[in-house]
């Protein structure tokens, strides 16, 4: 019975331990926060797609499509290949030719990166201030922090400034990120051994 008494007393007190040690509310200072939030960044490539490729357009389309994809084809980013189409004229049995362009990526592996990825690579994030840092809170077995950022884009690529793209809203921002930074609200989590960054929401919220 005192063997049996003594388990019990060694694992409550072990537990009580454990949950002491992830109750204990961890430090976060605003320079880790800092270092933590950049990094991520760094480590998350943007993409940007503004249609679905293959993409055929007609060969002397003024649409801003058009221009969009001659950019691309001129920096290697997609192949272009001539095509004729026979149409049907809709309401009458007539049909005509049409002369396009065909756009595609180079590759296979070209193809499957942009679709995994969503699109064609344009720049890294980084931070550029720290707006406000919420102290660690505890949701569920876990501290979290919260941090509303502002960021902007390096290793923009040359593509990015050329004028077709200047209704292209994000690419547009993209460029002047540097002075006019993007904001937006991400989250820090403690795995109990050190802060880390959080992709999404915390859990529970």
């Amino acid at each position: 019975m005192n063997r049996f008494l003594t388990s019990i007393l060694i694992l409550f007190f072990t537990s009580t331990i454990a949950w002491a040690s992830i109750s204990a509310q961890p430090v976060l200072t605003r320079n880790e926060a800092i270092r933590i939030i950049d990094a991520a960044l760094k480590q998350q490539p943007l993409f940007w797609q503004g249609f679905a490729i293959p993409y055929s357009i007609d060969r002397g389309s003024k649409h801003k499509d058009a221009a969009m994809l001659e950019v691309l084809f001129n920096h290697k980013l997609l192949s272009r290949e001539k095509e004729t189409k026979v149409i049907k004229v809709e309401g009458s049995q007539r049909k005509r030719i049409t002369l396009n362009y065909r756009y595609d990526f180079i590759d296979e592996e070209a193809s499957q990166h942009a679709s995994t990825q969503g699109g064609f690579y344009y720049g890294t994030g980084r931070l550029k201030n720290i707006m406000d840092l919420s102290k660690p809170y505890l949701l569920g077995r876990s501290y979290y922090a919260e941090a509303y950022i502002q960021w902007y884009v390096t290793d923009i690529q040359d593509w990015v400034d050329a004028p077709a793209f200047d209704k292209a809203r994000t690419l547009r921002r993209t460029l002047e990120s540097k002075e006019k930074p993007f904001e937006k609200r991400v989250y820090l989590h403690h795995d109990g051994q050190k802060w880390g960054f959080w992709q999404g929401q915390p859990g529970g919220l």
